[in-house]
């Protein structure tokens, strides 16, 4: 009798019993503990049972839509049919392409870690992971994928609360119970009414988006015959000049106006619509909006804002919630303008990176609100039994992938996936397969890098580039949800594609389809891809936009009609930032863009007192040597033979030992390699290909004046910035593509870093050889001004003194 009062009281009875009756206890409440495990597992199934009458149609109506997909008319179907006569008749589609290499380790794949600046990740959701790998695994649509990731991400915060107050100390009494059926039922509702489809019942809403929205005014129109000639015309911009207070000087290029008698495009699919793009504009920079009445989802500007005692996040102006540099280049990405921005530093790469991240979850944001908003309505024209024949929304690509960010090293990719984490992620967000990612990836999971000992002084820029994992071959996909940011998505279900133009290379050779519907392509850090290899970032570039070989699960009654017809190139945005100015990055920006919206350009005159030749302090004297060459593919011919009839013979002499030569291009360090061996002259080589140890023994031989002449790349410079010590004479073959290493290759020849038979004699010289397409790489070293006086003066040799006492 005892032990029974003892066991319908609260655990507070047993307070004054455990040692006595310590066995019988412990039968007791175990078998009290089975009875509550078992009512929990009946309420549990009732639940789920609840759950899924409320759910099930969306599940059911799959294989109506499919129905009725097929029991639309052919007139209907007949455009799509020679799309569809390219792809492969086979019944599956392709497997997920991975974004790496997959490992067989599977626990990791099905690991979901809490956001580091939330919780712990002990609060997981198997349930929901199993889902998740299922619908991925039976190659469901696309429309479907958007439905099941919103229940999933719903649901995962309410079970896990449940799960945790079930086993919290294994009893509970009747009004625990009933609350927790309470909030099982109350999470369900909610998860209901948060459900796009359940709450819009009519148009309204598209029709207000489609007026003000920005990305509704690119995406939701067609081209018209006009517009679709002039992109494609040889000219297809006119150029204006605007400038702005953080940006400055841009250059503005607009599509040209219409002939008013065009001829008319042949279209390959379908027919165009009554609504038709608005060609872009000159833009206008905006005050005292609220960030919110720029499209941008309200999720965002709430994480964006990380001021302390700052509420409402839908009255946040956007100059308060971003700098004026974040405001200026938000307000042209927000427009869908293609915008090159070659004046990125290690100082705003932070506020850049922002910036395109912000961005681009707003466009996957609103492609994913817009799928669910026409999955509603067309439930609701099935419950209503309405001919599904005559309803049609185009709102998704070929495939999957909207948004591409190209990325030099992992270290920056690391940074890149934080950042939209940190932007997305709300307070109970989740990110799927980070401990696998950091582990990767090489860092640590709360960010920090491991301290690596410093062998020798580095600059700034040259730490905040190689901190962390340098390696520049990876590919990563990334699906976005509402409360949850999964990584190591397949390509062809990821939202978010992070890839390095190597790491994007090694799949290309297999498939490209998944670069067929990019709508925003980012690159970062573009200066760092040119010093890679260039060749890779072209081969990306010919295969955007290509004809899919495969289907892919594609409903082509969902897809947009511009896509169809093959004009996705004109819907690109392009957003390129880059450290320096290069014509190569300037080329491929001008010809592999042709965005309706228009392209902004920044072009800022450099200031005397921002050119790097000032800050030279060695007492050096400086010859900048013109040659002539008619164009730029016979630049590097002329100047080989400039170089080596000029220059080369004197330094044959006894008083020119100790000379470096700096070559930024590695054909013409080839050449000149060449040449030298067949002249004879004793001289060194090192470059990025040079073992370290060969290396070593050259660098220790030129300082000792046992080789009169050293080969130096660029490249070498770039990934070790070496401190040369010996060099009496410098030469620049070619002026450097880093406008900083002029002054740090010239501050070398200071006594600290010479030989003891050189020291104080005052005797080193400087020579420097440019021609008129090296104008951007002399304006940034002497300033705009002086690089155009230089470039049109009638004298070739120009020459400035640094230093002296």
């Amino acid at each position: 009798m005892g032990r029974g009062r003892r066991g319908s009281n609260k655990r507070g009875g047993f307070k004054n019993h455990g040692s006595r009756k310590k066995p019988n206890q412990g039968h007791g409440s175990g078998g009290k503990f089975r009875n509550k495990r078992s009512f929990n597992k009946e309420d549990d199934k009732n639940a789920s049972e609840g759950k899924r009458q409320k759910l099930e149609p969306v599940e059911e109506t799959i294989p109506a839509d499919e129905e009725s997909s097929s029991s639309e008319s052919e007139e209907e179907v007949k455009p799509y049919t020679q799309l569809l006569s390219m792809f492969k008749t086979s019944s599956k589609a392709q497997q997920v392409l991975t974004s790496e290499e997959e490992s067989d380790d599977t626990d990791d794949e099905e690991t979901l870690d809490q956001n580091p600046k939330v919780g712990s990740a002990d609060e997981v959701d198997d349930s929901n992971l199993d889902e998740e790998e299922e619908e991925n695994s039976d190659n469901e649509s696309e429309e479907d994928d958007y439905s099941d990731d919103e229940e999933q991400e719903d649901y995962s915060s309410d079970e896990e609360g449940q799960e945790d107050d079930s086993d919290d100390g294994g009893e509970e009494s009747d009004e625990d119970k009933s609350k927790v059926s309470e909030r099982k039922t109350k999470a369900i509702e909610e998860v209901l009414e948060e459900e796009p489809e359940e709450e819009i019942s009519d148009g309204e809403v598209e029709k207000e988006e489609l007026s003000s929205d920005q990305f509704c005014l690119h995406y939701e129109r067609e081209l018209s015959e006009n517009l679709l000639e002039v992109l494609t015309s040889p000219k297809p911009y006119e150029t204006q000049e605007l400038k702005w207070k953080s940006l400055g000087r841009m250059v503005v290029s607009l599509p040209c106006k219409a002939d008013p008698t065009p001829v008319k495009p042949k279209l390959i699919l379908g027919e165009t619509v009554e609504k038709h793009v608005t060609p872009g504009s000159l833009p206008v920079l905006k005050y005292g909006i609220p960030l919110k009445d720029y499209g941008v989802r309200l999720q965002l500007c709430s994480n964006l804002d990380k001021r302390p005692l700052s509420d409402d996040a839908s009255t946040q102006l956007a100059e308060e919630l971003l700098s004026p540099l974040q405001h200026e280049l938000f307000t042209l990405a927000n427009e869908y303008r293609d915008v090159y921005y070659p004046e990125q530093t290690h100082l705003n790469t932070d506020e850049i990176q922002t910036v395109y991240c912000l961005h681009a979850l707003n466009h996957v944001m609103k492609s994913r609100d817009k799928v669910l908003y026409h999955n509603a309505k067309l439930k609701m024209a099935r419950e209503n039994g309405a001919a599904m024949g005559e309803i049609e929304y185009r709102d998704q690509g070929l495939v999957r992938p909207r948004v591409l960010i190209i990325a030099p090293l992992r270290n920056t990719a690391v940074k890149i996936v934080e950042k939209l984490a940190s932007l997305l992620l709300p307070e109970r967000g989740q990110i799927v397969n980070k401990d696998r990612f950091y582990q990767e990836y090489n860092e640590e999971s709360d960010g920090k890098a491991k301290q690596v000992p410093k062998k020798s002084y580095k600059p700034e820029d040259f730490e905040a580039l190689f901190d962390g994992n340098t390696d520049d071959s990876f590919r990563i996909g990334l699906s976005v949800a509402k409360r949850s940011l999964k990584l190591y998505a397949g390509f062809y279900v990821a939202d978010i594609l992070i890839t390095s133009p190597l790491g994007a290379r090694t799949l290309l050779t297999e498939d490209f389809d998944f670069l067929c519907s990019i709508e925003v392509l980012i690159i970062d850090r573009t200066d760092v891809l040119y010093m890679q290899n260039w060749d890779h970032v072209l081969h990306l570039f010919q295969h955007l936009h290509l004809q899919p070989r495969e289907q892919h699960d594609t409903d082509l009654g969902r897809v947009r009609l511009w896509a169809l017809n093959g004009y996705s190139a004109h819907y690109r945005q392009n957003l390129i930032f880059s450290n320096v100015a290069l014509p190569e990055v300037s080329a491929l920006f001008t010809r592999r863009g042709t965005n309706f919206a228009g392209k902004i350009r920044v072009e800022n005159l450099v200031p005397v007192s921002s050119t790097t030749v000032c800050r030279v302090v060695v007492q050096l004297p400086q010859a900048f040597h013109r040659f002539s060459t008619p164009t730029s593919t016979q630049s590097a011919d002329d100047r080989f033979q400039f170089f080596i009839k000029k220059f080369l013979p004197q330094y044959r002499d006894a008083l020119m030992t100790n000379t470096l030569v700096y070559i930024p291009s590695y054909y013409d360090y080839v050449r000149l390699r060449n040449h030298l061996h067949k002249e004879d002259y004793n001289f060194g080589l090192a470059c990025e290909y040079t073992p370290d140890g060969k290396l070593a023994q050259v660098r220790n031989r030129f300082f000792l004046g046992k080789k009169r002449l050293l080969l130096y790349t660029e490249r070498l410079h770039f990934y070790r910035r070496l401190t040369v010590k010996g060099i009496h004479h410098i030469v620049f073959y070619q002026l450097p593509t880093y406008p900083h290493f002029y002054p740090e290759l010239c501050n070398l020849l200071q006594d600290a870093f010479q030989n003891k038979k050189h020291r104080g004699d005052f005797s080193q010289t400087c020579t420097v050889l440019y021609s008129t397409f090296d104008a951007p790489r002399l304006s940034a070293i002497v300033g705009s001004q002086r690089a155009a006086e230089m470039l049109t003066s009638d004298r070739n040799v120009h020459l400035f003194v640094s230093g002296g006492s």
